[in-house]
């Protein structure tokens, strides 16, 4: 039996091409690296990409669109490199063309895909990739199995579930979606329209939401599984915790929770996010240094960072959010920032992009703080650096987190997480017990003053313990994240429990 043939589909993604495998004879960069990125999507699909490579079970292309203003940002490349650049990469990677995607916004890291151009709307992007992706990609690939990430490319599913195609949709914020007219997306190069002959029939799948096609409800209605970034948030939402806010989409997934495959497996998931590197630098060192050099070397490195930032000497050391969005309420963080640095002589970095009312917060609360906050727009070096000193911890508040980032990742590196139990930090954050040897961070109820104050306080009674106790427990907790987290592990759970039985029904 050959390897099933997966079409993974993502607006978003951060992939160097050497990285598996490519030398691209378009144009004389086998290095080139494929960057756009908003923030918290694009490094699931593409740390999935490389994992699923590696494993070798499946045979995986990766479709996304062709951003040219973030291919010239972060390769510099001309306008007619980029337009000769083959949009087909040995059959692993398929690049759309599209004149919505030539002139995005690019700010900091950030390809601002989804913001609205005096010319084009996120919408138009959408239909252009889904059109794409139909059009011209299915018909050269013949995928088995497609794999969808988000709304975006919502008008893929219905039209591949119509064509026998399997069809996985993860939902990394299934809470937003679009509407278009179903004379628009036809207009546009997306057939939705059933055959005379009744053998392709996508109104069997598609979802109607006030007269119109609904891109992510349709996603979910067409797909054979779903996933999301962590259980804590699947529950949620099959709890009626977002009915508010997207109900034609939680009722797509309530319904497609309630079916299952014919040998009874369930159709929805709560996979967890994999780590962005299989790898831990804090091991390493220890590894090779030695731990009391590693912790000399980790306090050097606290140091040389507060001397930089311009924060104060001394302290401990908090990373706030990496995006100052609303539902990461860093409203919580700076409106407490200085009874706490005060109360429990803390150093607030906070190393981040987002809204522009929270930016001038930020760099107004650091201006003020007497050097207890040090602000920059988010730099991933600094980042790199920050979670690699001694007795440094990050800090996250959010009203709703589908998986997170610093909660999956920060621990392998010994930076533990102060962090509000909600969706998928109920997975991944554990109260931290010292005699029993589990945990790994330092969790709280009440997302307010008082709830994050009880946090702050387990932190620093963790911070005050011996340096060889301390680091007992982040080598312990580093070296059960890399064995849980894994991208092969996740690649492996993903493989054998939703592409490998879906291609055996399929066949």
């Amino acid at each position: 039996m050959r390897n099933p043939r997966v079409l993974n589909c993502t607006p978003e993604l951060i992939i160097n091409i050497g990285e598996i495998g490519i030398k691209s004879d378009a144009i004389d960069l086998p290095e080139l690296e494929i960057n756009a990125s908003t923030g918290g999507l694009a490094p699931i699909p593409s740390t999935y990409t490389r994992a699923i490579f590696k494993d070798g079970r499946i045979d995986l292309a990766v479709c996304s669109p062709k951003w040219e203003s973030s291919l010239k940002k972060f390769n510099d490349l001309s306008t007619i490199e980029i337009k000769k650049m083959q949009n087909i990469l040995q059959d692993k990677i398929y690049l759309i063309s599209h004149p919505s995607f030539n002139k995005v916004k690019i700010e900091g890291t950030n390809t601002k895909m989804y913001d609205d151009s005096w010319r084009f709307q996120a919408k138009d992007r959408a239909i252009a990739f889904s059109a794409g992706i139909i059009n011209n990609v299915i018909p050269i690939f013949r995928p088995d199995i497609i794999w969808l990430h988000d709304w975006m490319v919502g008008p893929v599913a219905p039209v591949a579930k119509a064509m026998g195609i399997k069809v996985v949709s993860t939902g990394h914020n299934p809470l937003f979606t679009e509407l278009a007219s179903f004379d628009e997306m036809i207009y546009k190069g997306i057939e939705l329209r059933d055959s005379e002959d009744n053998q392709y029939t996508p109104s069997k799948y598609y979802y109607i939401t006030k007269g119109k096609f609904d891109f992510m409800a349709s996603e979910v209605n067409s797909s054979d599984d779903f996933t999301t970034v962590s259980n804590g948030y699947l529950q949620r939402i099959l709890n009626g915790g977002f009915d508010d806010l997207a109900p034609q989409v939680m009722d797509a997934i309530k319904k497609k929770n309630k079916v299952k495959h014919p040998d009874g497996r369930p159709r929805v998931h709560g996979y967890p996010n994999p780590l962005k590197k299989d790898g831990s630098d804090l091991l390493d060192s220890i590894k090779l240094d030695g731990l009391e050099a590693t912790i000399l070397k980790r306090k050097h490195e606290g140091e040389e960072i507060r001397h930089s930032t311009g924060l104060k000497e001394g302290g401990i050391l908090l990373n706030l959010t990496n995006r100052l969005s609303e539902h990461k309420n860093p409203r919580l963080q700076l409106e407490t920032l200085m009874y706490f640095a005060e109360k429990y002589d803390l150093r607030y970095l906070i190393n981040a992009n987002g809204e522009q009312k929270y930016v001038d917060k930020a760099l107004t609360t650091a201006l003020e703080s007497r050097g207890y906050a040090a602000y920059s727009k988010f730099d991933g070096n600094l980042e790199k650096r920050a979670i690699r000193t001694d007795n440094a911890y990050g800090l996250m508040t959010p009203n709703n987190e589908p998986c997170g980032g610093q909660n999956i990742n920060y621990p392998a590196e010994g930076t533990l997480i102060i962090g509000h139990q909600i969706d998928g930090l109920i997975d991944s954050v554990h109260e931290l017990n010292i005699e029993k040897s589990t945990g790994n961070g330092f969790p709280f109820k009440n997302n307010n003053k008082e709830g994050l104050e009880y946090g702050i306080v387990k932190m620093k009674e963790f911070a005050a313990l011996e340096d060889k106790l301390r680091y007992n427990q982040l080598i312990r907790i580093a070296e059960e994240t890399l064995k849980n987290n894994s991208s092969t592990a996740r690649a492996k759970q993903l493989i054998e429990e939703v592409f490998l039985p879906l291609y055996e029904e399929k066949i």
